[in-house]
């Protein structure tokens, strides 16, 4: 099964997705945080992380991600974004280790629809 861990400092948001996620048969880890999902990830892994910060948020995220991983299976990064951020500020991201961008607003069942396209 896939392990999804979503990061949303918003608990509406982030219970949302997950349980979107979870509808769909994903095995699901939900937090709030970097810190957590680091700790997260050294417990249980995950495929695939969906970042839903601010977009500097989500660019530390993903390379405090991608150091912790080094060495092992790195999961996919996907992140939310705002549609005003900039075309830089995406590719800063993609550096960062972001690998795919979602445009907010972005209902959770088109995330489930992008995912399993993806992942085929």
């Amino acid at each position: 099964m896939t392990r999804v861990l979503v990061i949303d400092g918003y608990e509406e948001s982030r219970n949302a997705a997950a349980h979107a996620l979870r509808v769909a048969g994903y095995d699901v880890a939900a937090v709030e945080e970097e810190e957590e999902a680091l700790a997260e990830l050294a417990e249980g892994g995950a495929d695939i992380v969906l970042l839903d910060l601010p977009l500097a948020e989500a660019e530390e995220a993903a390379d405090a991600i991608r150091t912790a991983t080094a060495g092992a299976q790195s999961p996919s990064v996907f992140a939310l974004v705002d549609p005003s951020s900039s075309r830089q500020a995406r590719e800063n991201g993609h550096t960062s280790g972001i690998d795919f961008f979602f445009l907010r607003p972005c209902p959770p069942a088109e995330i489930v629809k992008h995912l399993r396209r993806m992942r085929r």
